[in-house]
C-alpha cells in the first residue's frame, strides 16, 4: 500500500452504506490488520437464541456463493495470513492479519462473508457438532466452568451472563432459517465498525470498501429487536458441587463500565491485587505460603456495567485461608490509603502494558475499534497516560470503599463443598471487609 506519511495518524469515514471506518495509520509495520466488529454477542440473545451470536460467528467461516470454507483458508494461508474471529458478551469480531501489500484480499473476503455467505444446512449440522464439543471441553476445564457460572449468578436472569457457547438445548434447536433470521437482524451496516491498523491508507481502503461493501447491503436487513435493559450485579453464594483435586473460587462486586471515568482507577486496583507476580494477593497467597498455582484479579468492564472479581484455585484446606487472604487486602485498601510508590509501581506497570500492546497492529486494530465503539473517538497515548497519572490514592481508597461492600458481595464456589460450608466461607468473608 502507499504509505500515509505525515497525515492524520487517526481517521474515521462513514461508508456508503452506514458502516463506520476507523483507521490507525503505522507506516513502519509491514503488516496489516482488519477486523468486523459488530454489535452482537450474549446480551443480544433471547432466551431461546443462546449460543447464536457464537454460533453465526462460526458460520460466516464456513462458505459463500463465490468461495468454500477450503477456498477461504487457503486464499489466507496462500499470503501468510490469518484469519479468526471470536464472540464476546457484547459484540462478535472478524479479523485478518497478513502484509499490507496483501489488504485487497481481506477487504475482498470480509466482504464476502458479510454479503455472501450461504449458511448451508450441512455445515450447520457439522458445526453444531463442532461447539458441543466446545461445550464439552468447558465442562472439562474448571476454570473456565467457574468463570461462566460467577456471570451466570453475577447477573441473574440477564442475558449478559448467560455463557457465550449458550447450552446443549438451545444449540440442537438452531437451523439455517434461525442463523439467517439473526444475522439478518443483527449484522446491520449502523451495527458494524471496520478497523484497520498498520501501514494503512485510510482513503484506499475506504474506496475499496465503498466498492464491495455497495449502500444495497441496507436494503437486506431488518430492524434490530433486542432488550437492551441494564443488568443488576447481584450479592450472595453459588456453590457447584464437584469431586475436584482444587477448589475454584471467585470473588466479585460490582464495578464500573468501560467509559465510566473510574475506569482507570479500577484497573489499577485489579493491578495492586491480582495483576502480576509482585500483587499483593499473589505475593500473600503464592510466593509466602503456596497455597495456589493460579491467583488474580479482573475487572470486567461493559458498555453500562461492570464486575470486579478475584480468581484462586487451591486445594479444599486452602480456601478459607486464601479468602482470609483477600479479605484483608480489601480491607486495607477501603481503610487505608495506598502507599504513593506503590501506586506508581503499578501506574508504570499499566503502562508498560500498553506500550508493548503497541507492538502488536492486531492489538492496535482491537483498541481503535473499542475507543470507537465504546467513547466514539480515538485516544492519543499521552492522553491515556494523563488519565492514568491523575489517579491517586484517595480515588483508589473511595471506589474500593464503593463497591467492595459486604452486602455487594457475591462468590462462587466450584468444589467439594456444601452449600452450607460456601455459606459459612461467604459469611466469613463478608465479616472481614
Amino acid at each position: 500500500m502507499t504509505r500515509d506519511r505525515g497525515k492524520k495518524r487517526f481517521r474515521k469515514s462513514i461508508l456508503d452504506n452506514g458502516m463506520v471506518l476507523v483507521t490507525e495509520s503505522v507506516p513502519s509495520f509491514h503488516s496489516l490488520a482488519i477486523g468486523v466488529w459488530v454489535r452482537a454477542g450474549t446480551r443480544h440473545e433471547s432466551a431461546h437464541e443462546a449460543g447464536l451470536s457464537h454460533f453465526l460467528e462460526h458460520m460466516m467461516f464456513k462458505g459463500t456463493e463465490k468461495r468454500s470454507a477450503l477456498d477461504i483458508a487457503q486464499q489466507i494461508d496462500r499470503v501468510g495470513g490469518e484469519f479468526n474471529a471470536f464472540t464476546a458478551r457484547e459484540y462478535t469480531c472478524f479479523h485478518v492479519l497478513l502484509l499490507a501489500r496483501d489488504y485487497t484480499l481481506a477487504v475482498d473476503i470480509l466482504s464476502d462473508i458479510l454479503l455472501n455467505s450461504t449458511f448451508d444446512e450441512i455445515e450447520i449440522e457439522r458445526e453444531r457438532k463442532v461447539i458441543l464439543q466446545e461445550i464439552s471441553m468447558v465442562e472439562d476445564n474448571p476454570e473456565e466452568l467457574a468463570h461462566d457460572l460467577f456471570f451466570e449468578q453475577a447477573f441473574g436472569g440477564h442475558a449478559l451472563g448467560k455463557p457465550i457457547l449458550g447450552t446443549r438445548d438451545t444449540l440442537k434447536k438452531f437451523n439455517r432459517s434461525t442463523v439467517y433470521s439473526y444475522f439478518r437482524k443483527h449484522y446491520a451496516p449502523g451495527e458494524i465498525i471496520l478497523s484497520v491498523a498498520g501501514d494503512v491508507d485510510h482513503f484506499k481502503v475506504r474506496d475499496s470498501l465503498n466498492k464491495t461493501l455497495k449502500p444495497e447491503y441496507l436494503r437486506v436487513k431488518e430492524r434490530r429487536k433486542h432488550n437492551m435493559q441494564r443488568p443488576r450485579v447481584r450479592r450472595g453464594t453459588q456453590v457447584i458441587r464437584r469431586n475436584l483435586e482444587q477448589a475454584h473460587v471467585l470473588i466479585g462486586f460490582p464495578s464500573v463500565a468501560y467509559n465510566h471515568g473510574d475506569r482507570f482507577v479500577a484497573y489499577l486496583m485489579s493491578n495492586y491485587l491480582g495483576g502480576g507476580m509482585s500483587s499483593t494477593l499473589f505475593q500473600e497467597i503464592r510466593e509466602k505460603r503456596g497455597l495456589a498455582y493460579t491467583i488474580y484479579s479482573t475487572n470486567s468492564a461493559f458498555s453500562d456495567s461492570g464486575v470486579f472479581s478475584t480468581y484462586v484455585a487451591t486445594n479444599s484446606e486452602g480456601v478459607k485461608t486464601c479468602l482470609d487472604i483477600t479479605a484483608k487486602q480489601i480491607e486495607k485498601l477501603k481503610n487505608e490509603k495506598l502507599d504513593s510508590k506503590a501506586l506508581d509501581i503499578i501506574k508504570q506497570n499499566l503502562k508498560s502494558t500498553i506500550l508493548l500492546n503497541l507492538d502488536s497492529v492486531e492489538n492496535r486494530m482491537t483498541a481503535i475499534a473499542k475507543a470507537e465503539m465504546f467513547f466514539g473517538k480515538q485516544f492519543e497515548i499521552d492522553d491515556v497516560f494523563r488519565l492514568i497519572d491523575q489517579v491517586t490514592p484517595q480515588r483508589i481508597q473511595a471506589l474500593a470503599k464503593k463497591i467492595m461492600r459486604p452486602d455487594q458481595t457475591l462468590l462462587t464456589l466450584l468444589g467439594p463443598f456444601s452449600k452450607s460450608q460456601a455459606n459459612n466461607l461467604y459469611k466469613n468473608f463478608v465479616r472481614n471487609i
